[in-house]
């Protein structure tokens, strides 16, 4: 895997959107301080998952975003995208897969933060994940940043180990440890929960078994106040209607009184009709003759109106003939002043019409010599020009020249060094071990055969125990559904069965040698709709019992309370039934199908109750029809049945028969389940204990074969790096060579070629002085034409001025003239109009005198008419006012007869629907009334019954809030003591299983440590004498806990005994942390590695070894390094220079350094 590209948008100080290409494996990043150099390692930390802003030298992480700068505004977000080549497939996980893989994030203004994976959106864990164990990380060893190199040799034992760890591997086992604790810690709580909830259980338990003694007690109290109840509806029954007969006879009596009343109204008011038709009579004649007179009135009034209006008009005609006269005047005057004037302005125009033509003339020919004298000048100027360019391309090809060959002469220098160098390296590489490298490839060959032994023995032992665990949940979920449809049929089946027990406890013929006689309710069945209805219906009834036929005759025998029986066999004559009776609906035994057929005798079934009310009228007799509800109507009224008082015998006793088929069903499959769930338990358990055993075998031969196969790749490393570098070496001092006797030729001919320009730039440099003074008398020609020509134009242009303006001014004149003519000519025709109407008006005012003076004679007559009329009107007036005065006080008096007889018929009703109401009450309650009706003969003091009836109130009351779901609650409450019983051993199970997973990852996790630490130490070791020359270091446990022991180095450079690493010099400490990061990548080597100046504090003896060591490290590791240096420049095969022309805005310029030397030797050969 390799890293391709780096972009970068709004991040820092890249502004604009920028991709840096990382083509090679050493590419170097340069520019100088302050233009944006570290921002790129930055950008890499922050897409791997970095959330400190503190290790992006920021306050904020805000401060990523681009703030702005003198010409730019601040960007609204901040994206960088890293883009991988993943051909070699050498990503874990479902991200390998791709040949390319690009990890990008953004981050708004407004704190949104997003990671991508491929464009995917996805979590920053799955960007941790990713390149876990690989040493590329936010804080992994693959990216150094300025300072992070002495943060490294000093940081504490435990930071340092955690450079171990992502070398190791067991970062992910870290991450797995973690996330298993905390499902531990999660499965922990919950069974402390579950304990708690069995303490909570354990206390309701408890109170439930108080609660149902008291349920018991209320039961009990209820039953005696129900019977109370019945006994005082019983008596406010009988009074009731007592009083509705009594309210009845003296409703009668105020009835006859009001409709005595209402016959003497009725006469009166015949006699006011007619008095008020001989009235309206009157008014309509008195109503016409005011019209007629307001009619003359009003045109009276209309005429005088008009004659006072022609007098003002006539006023004001007079007004109007002077106001026209005195106009016309003024119009002429006005008319002979703008005649003088346009007489006058006409000779001014003439005059300077012909001026104007003279300064067109002129400015003509002055346009006329300009062109001439500009065409010269532009001739002068462009072979002055082409002169100047000559020169200047000249004095450029010279410079440029000079600089190749000064170039020429410095890659000469450089490469007969470096050529030196190479010769010096080739000599000093180190030959590889082919004894070694044959015996630990035996190894690892049968070591490997092994290995994919164990691995497919344990990939099948793995598939049996999950697909055992599945069927162990399968059965565990199964037995648990099972179990619990079990119990739920068990509770209800208990509590309806306690229910009618207790039902039966209560028979009135317990103790009577009849207790074991077939009863009703258990003898009948009918559909599901019906069967609410046939309880109503039938009500005591249901509790019937079939007596043998001799029974009835020995009362003795037969129970005190209120019971109903029938004699068997019984004669009930069975007439043929309509299709809508209720009797086809029910199925009973023989024993009481007689009785069933005479006591619902004429009962018909209706769908709805607006059913049965709609169809009343198709009742005959004493039929009835019946709603599902239990709604009764019959021809004359409804009872309306109140769900709170049913009694569901019939619906009771068959939910227990269902209840008690589904329970012989449901308890054989929750048994046979419990059986196969411990089967399925104890076959997983083996399996489990194989797999542990065989995944145990299978590691060690993990351990074993990863630890030959580290020394194999070090082998093959060692071997392939020799035969690289010298490959490389070889090719380079050839290619080195050759440069050198090709730059030689061309130093010579660039030196022949500078010779001659200097001779050519000479003679040319005088010829371009000689044109520029010709050009500039030219020039001073051409100005002086340009300024003549301007002021021809000045004169011109103020002469047609003042001639526009005249001729403006005389148009005006004239429109004034016109204007006045027209306005003469309006007011004549003014004065013409006025005496037209002057004459007219003195005619059509006589006229108008002569008609007002008839009609004011007519008005006068109608005025007596009037009168006469008005006062026959205040007869009639007075008689209809004596009648309507006797017509009043009947009818005041008639409301108050009918308010009485309507008082006494509310009352009346309300004594009927109390009794009806009271007697609604017994039957829903299925009193017996002949029994009450005997009962109240020896106890008919209501007052006394109704304190009884208050004491059992208090009686109930006393008990407080009374559960009567007590028994139903107690069986629930157990069961779910034992749901959560079974549930704790579940859960407790969890926990031994995650607690051997933690073990099992302490026990990977330190033998991973413990050999990558003895690993990392070797290289240590190895590298720490190649960088400093000399001296030892090694790396030291602070603990025997391999699990949460620190890391310490000790390090002694050549000729020195250090006490404490703090010692060091800044350089020693550099070389000492390089030694431990190199360590690590040879041991697992990062796709890449960025370093930021970490050969700052280097001298070039250090440098060299520190560049040679990087070199060695590309062939497996790719290297994009930030360096002001120059050895480590030179080092680079891609330079990206970092520039800021811009302030504040950082900019990419890349050279390839293979491609420019190549364009070098292309342009030299050319």
């Amino acid at each position: 895997m390799r890293l391709t590209q780096i972009k970068l948008t709004g991040f820092k100080s890249f502004t604009d959107p920028t991709t840096i290409h990382v083509p090679g494996q050493l590419v170097a990043v340069i520019g100088p301080n302050g233009c944006g150099k570290s921002n790129v390692i930055d950008a890499v930390r922050w897409v791997l998952g970095e959330a400190s802003a503190k290790q992006l030298r920021g306050e904020s992480m805000q401060d990523v975003i681009f703030n702005g700068a003198a010409t730019r505004r601040p960007a609204p977000r901040a994206s960088v995208e890293l883009v991988f080549d993943n051909s070699d497939h050498s990503l874990q996980g479902a991200w390998g897969q791709y040949a390319e893989v690009s990890i990008k994030r953004q981050l708004t203004r407004q704190g949104e933060s997003s990671y991508f994976i491929n464009n995917q959106p996805v979590r920053r864990r799955d960007i941790t994940d990713l390149f876990l164990g690989t040493g590329v990380g936010a804080r992994g060893y693959a990216v150094i940043e300025q300072g992070m190199i002495s943060r490294i040799i000093e940081a504490r034992p435990e930071e340092l180990r955690a450079y171990i760890e992502e070398a190791a591997g067991v970062s992910k086992y870290k991450e797995r440890r973690r996330e298993t604790e905390s499902r531990l810690k999660d499965t922990r709580e919950h069974l402390q929960r579950l304990s708690d909830w069995q303490g909570e259980l354990s206390r309701q338990v408890e109170k439930l078994e108080k609660q149902a003694v008291t349920a018991e007690k209320y039961r009990e109290l209820q039953a005696e106040l129900a019977h109370s109840q019945q006994l005082a509806d019983y008596l406010q029954w009988q009074e009731a209607l007592a009083e509705a007969d009594l309210r009845t006879q003296q409703h009668e009596e105020a009835q006859m009184q009001a409709e005595a009343v209402q016959q003497q109204i009725h006469t009166l008011n015949e006699h006011l009709q007619t008095l008020r038709q001989s009235e309206h009579e009157q008014q309509q004649q008195q109503h016409a003759l005011n019209q007629e007179y307001a009619l003359l009135r009003e045109q009276m009034a209309r005429v005088e109106e008009q004659l006072r209006a022609r007098q003002a008009q006539q006023q004001r005609m007079q007004r109007d003939r002077l106001q026209a006269q005195a106009q016309v005047q003024k119009i002429m005057q006005e008319q002979q002043q703008l005649d003088d004037e346009i007489a006058v302005l006409d000779e001014e125009v003439q005059v300077q019409q012909a001026e104007l033509a003279e300064w067109a003339m002129t400015v003509a020919e002055r346009e006329m010599q300009l062109p001439e004298e500009e065409q010269r000048w532009q001739q002068m100027q462009a072979a002055h020009q082409n002169q100047q360019e000559e020169y200047n391309r000249i004095q450029r090809e010279h410079a440029l020249k000079q600089q190749q060959y000064q170039q020429k002469q410095d890659a000469l220098r450089q490469h007969e060094a470096r050529l030196a160098q190479l010769r010096e390296q080739l000599e000093q590489l180190p030959l590889p071990d082919q004894d070694a490298w044959q015996t630990a490839e035996q190894e690892a060959e049968i070591l490997q055969q092994q290995y994919d032994e164990s691995e497919a023995a344990l990939g099948g032992l793995e598939e049996q125990v999950n697909s055992r665990q599945q069927q162990v949940q399968a059965a565990e979920q199964q037995y648990r559904a099972a179990n619990q449809h079990y119990l739920t049929l068990q509770a209800q089946h208990d509590t309806l069965a306690d229910l009618l027990r207790q039902h039966n406890a209560q028979d009135v013929w317990a103790d009577t040698p009849f207790a074991d006689t077939p009863v009703l309710w258990q003898n009948v069945q009918a559909p599901e709709e019906w069967q609410h209805a046939l309880s109503v219906v039938l009500a005591q009834r249901l509790h019937a019992r079939a007596l043998p036929n001799d029974a009835s005759a020995d009362p003795a025998a037969l129970p005190v309370q209120a019971a109903s029986w029938i004699d068997t066999p019984i004669a009930v004559s069975r007439k043929m039934q309509p299709a809508q009776a209720l009797i086809h609906q029910i199925r009973s035994s023989e024993t009481f199908q007689a009785a069933l057929h005479y006591w619902l005798d004429g009962v018909l079934c209706a769908p709805d109750l607006a059913y049965a009310l709609a169809h009343r009228s198709q009742l005959q007799g004493r039929e009835i029809w019946l709603t599902p509800e239990g709604h009764c109507v019959d021809k004359v009224g409804a009872v309306l049945f109140d769900a709170h008082q049913s009694q569901q015998w019939i619906q009771q006793q068959s939910r227990l028969d269902a209840l008690a088929g589904q329970l012989d069903l449901a308890r054989p499959q929750a048994e046979q389940c419990d059986q196969e769930v411990q089967a399925a338990r104890e076959a997983q358990q083996s399996l489990t204990q194989q797999y542990h055993a065989a995944q145990a075998q299978h590691r060690q031969y993990a351990q074993r074969l990863q630890a030959l196969h580290h020394r194999l790749h070090e082998y093959l490393s060692q071997s392939n790096q020799r035969q690289l570098r010298v490959e490389q070496i070889e090719r380079e001092c050839a290619r080195i060579e050759q440069d050198i006797r090709q730059w030689t030729a061309q130093c010579s001919g660039l030196a022949d070629d500078i010779a001659a320009l200097e001779e050519s730039s000479a003679a040319l440099q005088q010829q371009t002085a000689q044109g520029a003074d010709a050009q500039q008398a030219q020039q001073q020609a051409v100005k002086q034409a340009q300024l003549a020509l301007l002021e021809a134009n000045r004169q011109y242009g103020m002469v047609e001025l003042a001639h526009h303006k005249q001729q403006q001014r005389l148009t005006h004149l004239q429109q004034q003239r016109a204007e006045c003519a027209e306005q003469l000519s309006e007011w004549q025709e003014r004065q013409t109009e006025l005496a037209l109407l002057d004459e007219n008006d003195v005619g059509l005012d006589e006229l108008q005198r002569e008609q007002w003076e008839t009609w004011n004679d007519n008005a006068g007559s109608l005025q007596e008419q009037l009168a006469v009329g008005q006062q026959h009107l205040a007869e009639i007036q007075a008689q209809g006012q004596e009648g309507y005065a006797q017509q009043q006080a009947l009818s005041a008096r008639l409301p108050e007869l009918q308010a009485a007889a309507q008082q006494l018929l509310l009352q009346q009703q309300e004594a009927l629907l109390n009794a009806r109401r009271f007697h609604d009450n017994l039957q829903a309650a299925s009193a017996d009334e002949a029994a009450l009706a005997q009962e109240a003969r020896q106890r008919n003091d209501l007052n006394a019954l109704q304190q009884a009836i208050r004491q059992t109130q208090q009686a109930v009351s006393s008990l407080g809030a009374v559960n009567l779901a007590a028994l139903q609650e107690l069986e629930q409450a157990k069961e779910r003591d034992d749901y959560y019983r079974r549930q704790s051993e579940d859960v407790q199970a969890a926990i031994d299983l995650l607690e051997e997973a933690i073990a099992q990852i302490d026990h990977e996790t330190k033998t991973r440590f413990q050999a990558t630490f003895d690993a990392v130490n070797d290289k240590v070791k190895t590298f720490f004498p190649t960088l400093f020359g000399g001296g030892e270091a090694g790396l030291h446990l602070t603990d025997n806990d391999l699990l949460s022991a620190g890391v310490s180095i000790m390090a002694q450079p050549p000729g020195k005994r250090n006490s404490s690493i703090h010692l060091l010099s800044g350089g020693e400490k550099a070389l000492t942390a390089m030694s431990l990061v190199f360590a690590l990548f040879s041991l697992n080597p990062a796709p890449f590695c960025l370093l930021d100046e970490v050969d700052a504090p280097l001298d070039d003896a250090n440098t060299s070894r520190f560049c040679k060591l990087v070199k060695q490290m590309s062939a497996q590791t790719q290297f994009l390094y930030i360096s002001h240096n120059r050895l480590t420049m030179e080092m680079a095969e891609q330079l990206i220079g970092v520039t800021m022309q811009e302030k504040g805005v950082s900019r990419i310029v890349a050279v390839d350094i293979q491609q420019a030397l190549q364009m070098a030797e292309q342009v030299q050969a050319a």
